[in-house]
């Protein structure tokens, strides 16, 4: 920028300078920028001061952007002048733009000299930029807005419907207004879950929660309450005319159970993992409670009852997901007899049974009157009956554990052409009871567990069903403990497309096999994980070739956790579906 220091300049610049001076006196700051516009093209000596005081019009008529940029002019123009510095500072404050103000002071103090005037003017003002700055971080760090006095009350019964119950409890502990609005709200206590619970919870807040809930509780999951004994429970099940669902997780129940299920008419689920005798169980099945699924995890004798049997009742039409597991007992004299012929006959629209740990003495156990039943697991059980017949329906036959007492081939038993998956690890099931339920030429298997049984080996298998090409749909196949299983055993897998899941658990496979099956098996694109627990010569490269293909080797210790985790599959008291 080229600037004339001409003494006419000059005057003429000065002249317009006291010109505009005049009508700012009068208020009249258009024509003062007007003069002072025609003033600075004139680039006279005096330009910084000319710059600076319509910057200053500029602000105070609240044209801010030209103010700002009157001021870089003066920047560039003398970069060790303050003045251009201060002003833009100023304008920058005004922008809402502390923090480019305060690096423009930083940036002026750098570059003026240490003995022009105004230097120390500058330092103050970034100073007090700073500590302003700093006071409006801490009071923004201290204001909190309370959502109850910001959102919408139906917007905030929305977002607190979607939490769970333990946080809804600790949420009330927030302030007067919180406990107010959650308490008074039925809707955040139609669940009641006590899973979580660390200490006892009495009789008093179990009471209280179900009055919040104004009656309208439909699921109540109940943890170590103080007194299972006491009419709170009868109470709840008899006054909540919606609920459920009710799982309890601890304690000994008994008459108050049954009692309890004797006034309830819409319970549907009912899981005890707490622990009850024979008589409730029986008290707790009632042709009149229309309980669907009931999961017993703990069933235990009593010294009057050392057997469950329903005797000559009436049908109970409305359950169709029964599971037992009776109790691990230190007596072994009392055994844990079960009458499946009178359960039969008292629930003919099962369509799921699960027994664990049970025992049935008889000649002839016949199943065909239940028609709707596709599940059935029997695990870690002794069946004596020399006749079986299954109902035709069957979709999941698990035997895992059980001892069959010379079971023979029946003659009138129909096959088991639905059935999807079958488990016999562990047991004695007979080779030719397979063959008669799961016919060679025609069956739908996707899952088939025969590790460590008894009379069943993969060469039985690979006999009568590979050959012939009947389980190209099968998913899943456990072949655990059979130590005649080589890699030459696995060829015969190439040919199965859908396998997802294999168990080589002890057995005479080595990763050369596993590679093998990956590289050239049909279901190279479906295998997803290979259990290889106790298998010798697993090298790393196997694993990483695997992991590369998305298969997942898995191979650990025998006895550790993560193998009876692995192992609780077969050995649990209930199949997960």
């Amino acid at each position: 920028m080229r600037f004339e220091s001409s003494n006419v300049q000059l005057a003429a610049a000065e002249k317009l300078q006291a010109e505009a001076t005049v009508a700012i006196r009068k208020g009249n700051y258009n024509a003062a920028i007007e003069k002072l516009t025609e003033a600075i093209n004139m680039h006279p000596p005096i330009l910084m001061g000319l710059l600076d005081t319509r910057a200053a019009l500029y602000d105070k008529t609240e044209k801010l952007k030209l103010a700002l940029k009157d001021a870089k002019t003066m920047m560039g123009h003398e970069k060790t002048n303050p003045k251009g510095y201060l002003r833009a500072g100023k304008v920058l404050h005004r922008l809402d733009k502390a923090d480019l103000a305060i690096e423009i002071y930083k940036l002026g103090i750098k570059h003026a000299e240490p003995s022009d005037p105004q230097l120390p003017r500058l330092k103050e003002i970034l100073e007090k930029a700073n500590e302003k700055q700093n006071r409006a971080i801490k009071a923004a760090a201290k204001k909190v807005y309370d959502p109850m006095h910001v959102l919408p009350l139906e917007l905030l019964e929305m977002v607190l419907g979607h939490l769970p119950f333990q946080n809804i409890v600790a949420m009330q502990r927030v302030s007067k207004t919180w406990q107010r609005v959650i308490s008074s709200n039925a809707r955040f206590w139609t669940t009641l879950d006590f899973s979580r619970a660390r200490k006892p919870i009495s009789k008093t807040a179990l009471k209280s929660c179900i009055n919040k809930s104004k009656y309208t509780l439909t699921k109540a999951i109940l943890n170590r309450i103080h007194n299972y004994a006491d009419t709170t429970l009868i109470d709840m099940v008899s006054i909540c005319k919606d609920l459920e669902y009710m799982k309890v997780m601890d304690g000994l129940m008994g008459s108050t159970l049954t009692r309890a299920m004797q006034l309830t008419r819409s319970l549907k689920t009912l899981i005890l993992h707490c622990q009850i005798p024979f008589t409730t169980l029986e008290g707790i099945i009632h042709p009149e409670v229309p309980l669907e699924h009931l999961e017993c995890l703990n069933l235990g004798p009593t010294k009057r009852a050392q057997g469950l049997s329903f005797g000559k009742k009436e049908p109970c039409t409305f359950l169709k997901r029964l599971l037992v597991n009776f109790a691990d007992l230190e007596s072994a004299s009392v055994k844990r007899v079960v009458d499946l012929g009178s359960l039969v006959a008292f629930l003919p629209n099962l369509q799921e049974l699960q027994l664990n740990k049970i025992q049935f003495n008889g000649e002839k156990l016949d199943m065909t009157a239940i028609e709707k039943l596709e599940t059935f697991v029997c695990r870690n059980s002794n069946i004596m009956a020399r006749d079986i017949r299954y109902p035709s329906s069957l979709k999941v036959l698990d035997v895992a554990g059980t001892k069959f007492a010379g079971q023979n081939t029946a003659e009138n038993q129909e096959t088991l052409p639905s059935l999807k998956m079958l488990n016999v690890t562990r047991s004695n099931l007979p080779k030719e009871i397979l063959l008669d339920l799961v016919p060679p030429f025609e069956n739908q298997l996707t899952h088939l567990r025969i590790g460590w049984a008894n009379n069943i080996r993969f060469e039985d298998v690979l006999e009568n069903y590979l050959g012939s090409k009947s389980l190209e749909g099968l998913e899943e196949l456990s072949v655990e403990g059979d130590y005649e299983y080589t890699n030459r055993s696995v060829q015969a897998l190439y040919d199965l497309p859908c396998l997802k899941k294999l168990n080589f658990s002890s057995t005479s496979v080595n990763g050369s096999g596993v590679y093998q099956l990956i590289s050239n098996g049909k279901s190279r694109e479906s295998l997803k994980e290979v259990i290889m627990n106790g298998v010798d010569r697993v090298s790393s490269d196997l694993i990483r070739f695997a992991s590369d293909r998305g298969v997942r080797i898995i191979q650990v210790p025998e006895g550790g956790r993560e193998w009876q985790l692995l192992q609780g599959e077969n050995s649990g008291p209930f199949l997960r579906l």
